[in-house]
């Protein structure tokens, strides 16, 4: 049995094009999409088209950028308002993606799990952790926060947004993340997904690094307008699929306290941040 995990597309086509194309050449037997397949990209709409005509039998799991863009769907601030700057550019995914779209995606389930397999070997599949969506597994993650994370033991268990590929092992364990498609931020530049083969009663791992048109990406994130429309954070946003490393996280560390604490504005707050870095 082959089965490939993909996620953190973030409204990249190239580089879906890219995996797509690879994945298939591979032929699993089963696609499971990880979450983040919308939102702090391009073009949201058009990857979750790309998935429903070019893998149509695959699973698509919620990831916590899915989460955001129906809130922000819920929830929608004109520019008055404290919180639109801080999520516009959820906003505008939102937007593109349209309200048929957004029901679909509130129907994704949050996990795979497969426990019968031959040998009584396990699997488990989620985008964050037992924990939670927004709660990722790394490679700086302490061995004794794993346990929580990881919940029930499984023999492979399959995490994702972070977007940095990772395998470890655990208590006999295999422990991974995908990393990501669309917005790879472990200094890497090619997509990245996961291809696990079954096989004698063991799992095999490989994470598969795909190149892909990243020229193309960076056009689209200004001809799409998400720049634009997207306010300060896109800024980020933008540097870090340049870059493949991350910005926002460090970002919001910094200045997200006086962010909330009306102590200076975002927009002030990435200029500042960029001006430090």
């Amino acid at each position: 049995m082959k089965i490939a995990v993909l996620s953190d597309i973030h409204g990249n086509v190239p580089a879906l094009t890219a995996v797509i194309d690879d994945i298939l050449r591979w032929q699993p037997d089963q696609i499971i999409v990880n979450g983040d397949v919308v939102n702090r990209g391009p073009y949201s709409k058009k990857v979750l088209e790309m998935l429903q005509s070019e893998i149509p039998k695959a699973t698509l799991l919620s990831g916590n950028h899915e989460s955001f863009v129906i809130h922000c769907a819920d929830n929608i601030y004109d520019p008055e308002h404290e919180k639109y700057d801080m999520q516009c550019f959820a906003q505008w995914s939102a937007e593109q993606i349209g309200s048929e779209w957004i029901e679909k995606i509130k129907q994704w389930g949050n996990h795979v799990d497969l426990n019968d397999l031959e040998g009584g070997s396990s699997f488990h599949v989620t985008h964050g952790s037992r924990i939670g969506n927004r709660d990722g597994i790394s490679a700086r993650t302490n061995d004794e926060d794993l346990p929580a994370k990881l919940g029930e033991p499984r023999d492979l268990f399959v995490a994702s947004h972070t977007h940095k590929a990772m395998v470890r092992y655990f208590n006999g364990n295999i422990v991974v993340n995908t990393g990501s498609v669309g917005q790879p931020l472990d200094d890497d530049a090619r997509a990245s997904y996961g291809k696990f083969t079954f096989i004698q009663g063991k799992w095999q791992v490989n994470i598969a690094r795909v190149e892909y048109d990243k020229v193309q990406a960076e056009k689209d994130f200004h001809e799409s307008g998400f720049l634009e429309a997207g306010g300060p954070l896109a800024q980020l946003m933008y540097l870090e699929h340049q870059n493949n490393t991350m910005y926002v996280g460090p970002f919001m560390r910094k200045y997200s306290d006086r962010i909330k604490e009306n102590q200076i504005t975002l927009a002030n707050a990435v200029k500042a941040f960029l001006s430090d870095s």
